[in-house]
């Protein structure tokens, strides 16, 4: 808890949803919102600085694969024993109305969709607004896989957490599921696979996983990966607790097979931690070209000022082979 005892809470995804006592947080500007960012860049918070979070009907709007980042991002500002709390459009819901004939369910004008099957789509996807459809179980398996502990369904305005306003940003009960999990530890991950040398070039490559490693010991920081035409980019930020980070390396097995500075400006990351002198350049990006085939980790690290090397995070990765040798050649 804050000083005063008042918890400090995120209303993440909060659109026009403003609520009076919560960081309101959304990707778009607007009256009574304090912090305008898009998670899949990082939220300009300091990790481990929420007691708990609340987001209502905004994660639809990621695409499946942005899922599990997000949650690690909201992961990331909870407190060790800090709450997470969801409430999304229940998929199982919809069916039973459209099935049962229950048209008044769907709030879908006649000029967006006329048929039943044409009003149920409409509506669940939001007029294309929402880009994942839910249940409870897979937003409890989402939950899992970026690192919560456990996660629940739990009834409307009701929860099995020590918050007991955490429940309050609670609407739509008649078409929402909602769910809750704690932060959890941080996961145990499997043991590092290695690549096998000289394969066939590979010109494209799909991340299975991605594993944050953050915040830690030593570093504070977080990073996405976006497909481009030269291969995996790296976008994200480093901040070092005792020693500056000056370079974040990509490594496979002992080999760097890629590096970039930590001096892309974030005011974002200055406004967010004021004390520190670097943050507002401790910005990074970096560029991976895949020239191998099968599953692969990438270690994400950063470099220390005082030759410490901290870990961000990993990558699962599946190359597809085409025609050079070699498994990784350097990118920038």
């Amino acid at each position: 808890m804050a000083e005063g005892g008042a918890a400090r809470r995120l209303n993440w995804g909060c659109g026009s949803h403003v609520a009076p006592g919560w960081i309101n947080s959304d990707v778009k500007d607007g009256a009574g919102v304090d912090l305008v960012a898009d998670i899949r860049r990082g939220l300009p918070l300091a990790s481990e600085s929420m007691d708990y979070a609340v987001s209502i009907h905004a994660l639809p709007e990621l695409s499946i694969p942005e899922q599990v980042p997000a949650l690690e991002e909201l992961r990331r500002v909870l407190k060790p024993d800090g709450v997470l709390r969801l409430g999304l459009p229940d998929l199982g819901k919809g069916i039973d109305a459209y099935l049962s004939g229950d048209e008044a369910y769907f709030k879908v004008d006649e000029s967006a969709a006329r048929t039943p099957g044409g009003r149920f789509i409409v509506h669940m996807l939001w007029h294309g607004y929402s880009r994942t459809l839910f249940t409870a179980d897979f937003a409890c398996e989402l939950l899992e896989r970026a690192g919560f502990a456990g996660a629940r369904a739990c009834r409307y305005r009701e929860t099995a957490s020590r918050f007991a306003e955490i429940v309050s940003l609670d609407n739509r009960p008649e078409e929402s599921v909602f769910v809750e999990a704690e932060r959890g530890p941080v996961p145990v991950r499997s043991p590092q696979r290695s690549y096998t040398a000289a394969m066939p070039n590979a010109s494209s490559a799909q991340v299975v996983e991605l594993i944050h490693e953050t915040p830690n010991d030593q570093v504070r920081g977080h990073f996405r990966v976006e497909d481009s035409d030269e291969g995996l980019k790296l976008i994200g930020w480093a901040l070092g607790h005792d020693s500056s980070a000056t370079e974040v390396e990509v490594a496979v097995g002992e080999e760097v097979v890629a590096r970039a500075p930590v001096a892309v400006e974030r005011p974002d990351l200055a406004e967010a931690f004021p004390d520190v002198p670097e943050a507002g350049t401790a910005g990074f990006q970096l560029v991976i070209q895949p020239s191998g085939k099968g599953m692969s980790r990438l270690s994400i690290r950063a470099a220390l000022e005082d030759g410490v090397r901290a870990p961000l995070g990993a990558l699962d990765v599946i190359a597809t082979p085409r025609r050079r040798k070699g498994l990784f050649r350097r990118g920038r």
